[in-house]
């Protein structure tokens, strides 16, 4: 079985050649990026640009902010962070009402009250 290094060079391959040939005879362009270190590729069509790529990756980010336990200790963080980046990204072309902004700055004081907690705790036990 080949290591995971291989199989995803391999699969990098094989999607590449793939994909140019889908261009050649089909005149369909699209894009493969490959992150080998962690086993991921992605493939973008010819009219994504920056901001459809940066929401599409944010869903990762809150997939796994919604299905961390709330007891983790940087929950708090990922959390909020997460979804006041999906609100900038949300409205990225246009004006923040006056709802997402006070929403925004609610969950940083969510987030910085969870940094002093972290930086508490980190405090007494350097002691």
């Amino acid at each position: 079985m080949p290591s995971d290094s291989t199989a995803i060079q391999k699969i990098s391959e094989e999607l590449k050649s793939a994909l140019a040939r889908l261009e050649a005879q089909e005149g369909v362009s699209a894009k493969a990026v490959v992150d080998s270190d962690a086993g991921i590729m992605r493939i973008y069509s010819e009219d994504s640009d920056p901001l459809k790529r940066a929401s599409s990756a944010l869903s990762e980010v809150l997939e796994l902010s919604y299905t961390t336990a709330e007891h983790h200790p940087y929950w708090s963080i990922l959390y909020h962070s997460t979804e006041i980046s999906k609100i900038v990204l949300d409205r990225w072309n246009e004006s923040l009402e006056s709802d997402q902004v006070s929403e925004i700055l609610w969950r940083m004081q969510e987030i910085k009250m969870t940094v002093e907690r972290l930086a508490e705790a980190a405090n007494s036990e350097s002691k």
